[in-house]
Formats: structure tokens, C-alpha cells, sequence
């Protein structure tokens, strides 16, 4: 099954139980059914070489938004939120964290993002996905509904924070990327 076929399927689904999907744990459990590997978004990586991570959209529909992202070693997003949107975390390949904040941006927990596991992103919360490490980490990010309203805090001064546009990662944007 190619990954068009699978985000097809998982949308199908989706629709079919949408009036059980109430959080990020009952989308955790549609996305389960299926595997996800490095052939499966090879053609979604991108390499940026002035971000933190490359961020292709795969699949958007009016349920949900499928984002492939290619953390390069060492690198992390800033603390942001995703609006109004929750979301789940696939790990496809490497080793990245998770790493959740209270609304006081204070660190709460880290999830380890390794080997296909997928970690659960609740409405509102502030997060950072990390990747210490020295190889490249790739995930597949599923946000509902599709993102809008992501609040990004700025990395060298946490009183300041922007709104970006959906094609904007978690980064601090350039001003043509607010508007």
C-alpha cells in the first residue's frame, strides 16, 4: 500500500468514526492500524539547508492535515502549539524527543520518538519536537483538524510569540511568513 493509499484509508476511517474522535488518543488509534517506513515518505523529505527540519505537507483533507518532517541532527523546533488543532507524532526513522510544556512554557515531560511509536499532541499544549542526536530523524505529524493558529515562541525571548501561516514551520518566522 502506498502512503496516498494509507492516508486515503486513514481519512475513510476517520469520516466513518468521526463522531468518536475526540482527541489525539482516538486518532492514535486509527493511525495504528497502519506502518509507516522510509520508502513510504522518501519523496515527501526535504533538506533545507537554513531550518531546523524540512516540512512537506502529504495529505490534507477537511478531516485532517499529514505532515512529513526531516529533523536534521542536533536541531529542534521552537516551543509552539498547534491552535486549534491536536495531533499525533509517527516515528519513521531515528531518534527524536517530544517535549511538552506547561502554558507558563515550562518543561513537563519528554516522550522519546524511536522505532514507530507515536506520541499524542493535545489541543493547546506547547511542544518541541528535538533530535540531539548526530543522524537525521524523520516523522509523520497528523493534525485535526488541519492546522491553523499555530503559536510559535520566539527562541531567544519567550515573552515574544508569533502566529505563522500553515506552510510555516516551528521556527522564528520571517515576517513574509506571519502574514
Amino acid at each position: 500500500m502506498t502512503l496516498d493509499q494509507k492516508l486515503e484509508s486513514i481519512d475513510s476511517l476517520f469520516t466513518m468514526n468521526k463522531h468518536n474522535i475526540n482527541g489525539p488518543a482516538d486518532f492514535k488509534a486509527l493511525i495504528e492500524q497502519f506502518n509507516f517506513d522510509i520508502n513510504d515518505v522518501e519523496s515527501h523529505l526535504l533538506y533545507p539547508s537554513d531550518l531546523p527540519y524540512g516540512r512537506k505537507c502529504a495529505f490534507r483533507s477537511d478531516n485532517f492535515e499529514v505532515i512529513v518532517m526531516n529533523w536534521k541532527p542536533e536541531q529542534s523546533s521552537n516551543i509552539h502549539n498547534h491552535g486549534a488543532s491536536f495531533g499525533c507524532v509517527y516515528s519513521v526513522s531515528g531518534k527524536a524527543n517530544n517535549v511538552l510544556y506547561n502554558d507558563n512554557l515550562e518543561q513537563i515531560d519528554s516522550i522519546e520518538l524511536i522505532n514507530n511509536t507515536i506520541a499524542e499532541v493535545p489541543k493547546g499544549i506547547f511542544h518541541v519536537i528535538e533530535n540531539p542526536h548526530d543522524d537525521y530523524a524523520v516523522s509523520v505529524h497528523f493534525y485535526s483538524p488541519p492546522m491553523c493558529g499555530m503559536k510559535v515562541i520566539d527562541a531567544n525571548d519567550k515573552t515574544k510569540s508569533y502566529y505563522v501561516k500553515n506552510e510555516c514551520g516551528a521556527w522564528d518566522p520571517q515576517l513574509e511568513e506571519m502574514m
